[in-house]
């Protein structure tokens, strides 16, 4: 056997053994949280639905407190009959058979997930009505409830009432309520049809150019035009620039998720020049690097200029950081496909314009800042795996320092620590080595990028455990004492298997479900931004808001393409860095989906987490498009296409 035959077959192994874990992991971390009272998964039952009040869907969030809601059935016998009821109830519950309890709430809501059944009483022939009161702490009440004998099973014929006079037909779980906001918007097909004539232009001018290049049928000093992908970079970053310096003082102060909370923790440092407790604000859980920088900027603002102006200034900041973002796609991009220039430049394109980056970099917040030390992170792994000649101590303390920045920017950083860890070392071990590389030992090379990584982030976690007992603190933690919830307040099976909602309409469709938030959050602007009114909704252009939904569409089947295409060379993907962008995405959304899980409110399902991860959907986007570019008509239509999509993209957020 060759050794390089051994060596593949190691990567095999220690690739399978790492899915292997991690698919465990992921299982028990998943089995831990369902057996927890305060999960609010509700498992589907064969005989019946779960059933709530069928309210509007509220998008603010709700205040502390029970609920209650009572449900109640009818049913005729012809004979008398005895018979068992079967129910679960979200989570306390009190039971009435005509007019009479049979069961009354002891006020234990932890047991919840227990089946209870209670032996009916002898029923006559007649008419008889079964009600059901249900109790649930900052969520709303859910039944489930069935009887063999009977014939009865929540769901259809049920209805539900909060005082026992105005009675409705209950809804069910698996549909959300009627969100007003979404149908204020045009459907993204009527959209799309709406703004079909400025795409064709575009696509007819982009698509007419690169074939007749192609063909060799352009004028002689026009077919010699050939735009590097550090020209088109910068061709970018003007365009941002541009953008930018139109929209930072433009866009209402109020706009951006959380804004308020990010403020006040940039005040705080600038009034107190200390870091305050998790406890003593909304967003003040956060790791504090983002709000030192704009404290520090904020106070020096404000000895030149008002407090507003000084507050639209400090926009400048993540608009810098969605600049740089460009950057580290571009540069990724000459990493992965160093021998290819129209690869560089459409990887560029699709992981820089993506939505995402124009919607988070626009407000405070620490996403932004957080997402180009993360990008950096991984533009240093790939570095490190790809460049023997950079495998040195510099290029691991590098890795080491922008990691420790990542962490004590946003804790979803945290997640790049073991990808780093696992294919960074497998990579170098296993790749052929001369004598650059043989100066430096890639196994003290991840223990200094570790230990720099502690020193620089981790010093704040450390903190959080000696004060707190634990190292990570969530803005839902308990010991916070900031209790709130927001609809829906429950998890069902539905909730992560559904998709289809976002591509028609595709404004707060994190309504329906994990996937369609993620792919309306990642692909444009599906949740306003954090505005729940349409009066103040942000002034993006409508209709190319909506119809970039069906055109996104095409860029997430190349990211899907890409994934499968990784897959299929394991070893080599292994060796060249993309199984570890691969592994990045599949980790970042398998946390996301584990956070949805156990957050049931409906802003969890949202692609912002990922922001960081701009380069590695740039570059799978483009291994999922190679093939398209190898026959020249089919490239044509694809850079046509590609042109439509970046300027929809950039006309909409440009204000």
């Amino acid at each position: 056997m060759s050794e390089n035959s051994s060596k593949n077959r190691i990567v095999i192994i220690l690739l399978s053994l790492a899915i292997i874990l991690f698919v465990a992991a992921t299982w028990i971390a998943v089995d831990k949280s369902l057996a927890k009272p305060e999960n609010s998964y509700l498992e589907a039952h064969p005989k019946a639905d779960w059933i709530r009040l069928d309210i509007p869907f509220r998008l603010n969030a709700r205040n502390n407190g029970s609920e209650m809601t009572l449900f109640r059935t009818t049913f005729d016998l012809s004979e008398s009959k005895t018979a068992k009821l079967n129910f679960k109830a979200f989570r306390g519950a009190g039971v009435w058979l005509d007019g009479k309890p049979l069961l009354k709430s002891d006020g234990d809501l932890t047991n919840w997930r227990e089946e209870k059944v209670i032996n009916l009483p002898v029923l006559k022939a007649g008419k008889h009505e079964l009600k059901i009161a249900v109790v649930n702490n900052n969520a709303h009440p859910m039944l489930l409830a069935w009887s063999d004998e009977l014939g009865l099973s929540s769901g259809n014929g049920w209805e539900a009432s909060r005082d026992d006079y105005v009675w409705n037909p209950a809804l069910n779980a698996g549909q959300s309520g009627s969100v007003l906001i979404s149908n204020k918007y045009k459907r993204a097909d009527q959209a799309f049809l709406h703004s079909l004539p400025y795409m064709l232009c575009v696509f007819v001018l982009v698509a007419g150019f690169i074939w007749m290049r192609d063909q060799n049928k352009l004028p002689v000093a026009v077919s010699k035009i050939r735009i590097t992908p550090k020209a088109f970079k910068i061709v970018l970053i003007f365009l941002w620039s541009l953008m930018a310096l139109n929209n930072f003082n433009i866009l209402p102060l109020k706009l951006g998720m959380d804004s308020t909370g990010h403020f006040t923790y940039i005040q705080y440092v600038a009034d107190n020049l200390s870091l305050p407790s998790p406890i003593e604000g909304w967003q003040m859980f956060q790791p504090p690097l983002y709000y030192v920088i704009s404290g520090l900027a904020y106070k020096f603002l404000t000895t030149m200029i008002g407090v507003e102006s000084s507050l639209y200034w400090l926009r400048l900041i993540p608009l810098a950081c969605g600049a740089i973002m460009i950057e580290i796609c571009y540069r990724t991009a000459k990493l992965v496909f160093a021998e290819n220039k129209t690869l560089q430049i459409i990887a560029t394109l699709l992981g820089g314009f993506m939505p995402m980056n124009f919607v988070m970099s626009q407000f405070w917040g620490n996403e932004p800042l957080a997402a180009v030390f993360s990008g950096m992170t991984i533009l240093m792994a790939l570095t490190v795996i790809l460049q023997e000649d950079k495998r040195n101590l510099k290029s691991y303390a590098l890795l080491g320092l922008f990691m420790g920045l990542a962490i004590l920017t946003k804790a979803t950083a945290s997640l790049l620590i073991p990808l780093c860890l696992f294919f960074v070392p497998l990579a170098v071990l296993s790749s052929k080595k001369n004598t650059v590389a043989d100066q430096f030992n890639p196994m003290a090379g991840i223990a200094s990028s570790a230990l720099i990584t502690a020193l620089v982030g981790g010093w704040y976690y450390l903190r959080n455990f000696y004060e707190y007992g634990k190292p990570f603190i969530g803005g839902w933690d308990a010991m916070r004492e900031i209790v709130w919830w927001q609809d829906h307040g429950y998890r069902i099976w539905e909730h992560f298997v559904t998709f289809g909602s976002s591509l028609l309409r595709p404004i707060y469709s994190t309504t329906n479900g994990l996937w369609d938030g993620i792919y309306a959050t990642l692909w444009l602007d599906g949740n306003l931004s954090g505005v729940s009114k349409f009066a103040s909704r942000p002034p993006w252009n409508d209709d190319l808001l909506v119809a970039s939904a069906l055109l996104a569409l095409v860029p997430s089947i190349w990211i899907l393409i890409g994934i499968g295409r990784t897959f299929l060379v394991p070893v080599k993907a292994v060796m060249n860095g993309r199984m570890f962008l691969v592994g990045c995405v599949v980790t970042y959304f398998t946390a996301v989906t584990y956070l949805y899980l156990n957050l049931p409110i409906y802003s969890t399902a949202k692609a912002s987490y990922t922001l960081g991860l701009l380069p590695c959907f740039g570059i799978l986007a483009t291994i999922g498009v190679e093939p398209f570019l190898k026959n020249k008509v089919v490239k044509a239509i694809t850079c046509g296409f590609l042109g439509v999509w970046a300027s929809t993209v950039y006309i909409t957020y440009f204000v």
